[in-house]
């Protein structure tokens, strides 16, 4: 429930591209989301980067202290986008105890240097900036001020029954 708040929607693309390149970002939040992919119902972690370098937007606006996001699935493995940001705040290849003492919210706060490019939208309409890759920074900057929001949409994240969604596309394949 909205709870009387009246938010403002934007129609249409309402911001400025960042430029592409490598910027310092600063991990200034983490949300449990839940996502589909291919029919299948799965949580991920969104993170919220804040951008510390002083630089401008595509229109001459300040980049400093804009947002980018980068989903990630709940998985430790070298390939996993989760464990190359956390490689990149660790500054090296994780130990086996520290996947098993791995908390996501830990990283939160934390600096990391980002390969930022320019993607268009599969059909076209439209041009947003996407994470390519992660690395620990290589430079501290001044940190952004930042108090999470209260999230204005309810959610519930439930675990799949792996086991039942097997024997249901089993049996809708017969």
């Amino acid at each position: 429930m909205l709870n009387g708040i009246k938010p403002t929607i934007k129609v249409g693309n309402s911001f400025s591209l960042i430029p592409e390149g490598v910027l310092t970002l600063q991990i200034v939040d983490v949300n449990l989301e839940q996502t589909s992919y291919l029919g299948v119902e799965k949580d991920v972690l969104n993170y919220k980067f804040a951008i510390l370098d002083d630089i401008e937007d595509e229109e001459g606006g300040q980049a400093r202290g804009r947002f980018m996001w980068k989903r990630c699935s709940l998985s430790l493995n070298p390939k996993s986008w989760l464990y190359k940001l956390a490689v990149a705040v660790h500054g090296h290849e994780l130990s086996d105890q520290e996947k098993e003492d791995f908390d996501p919210e830990a990283m939160v706060g934390k600096q990391v240097t980002a390969m930022v490019e320019q993607k268009t939208s599969q059909d076209g309409s439209s041009v947003y900036n996407n994470i390519l890759k992660f690395s620990k920074a290589t430079k501290t900057l001044p940190e952004v001020e930042y108090e999470p929001q209260p999230s204005v949409i309810e959610k519930t994240s439930k675990p799949i029954d792996v086991d039942k969604e097997i024997e249901k596309i089993e049996k809708e394949s017969k």
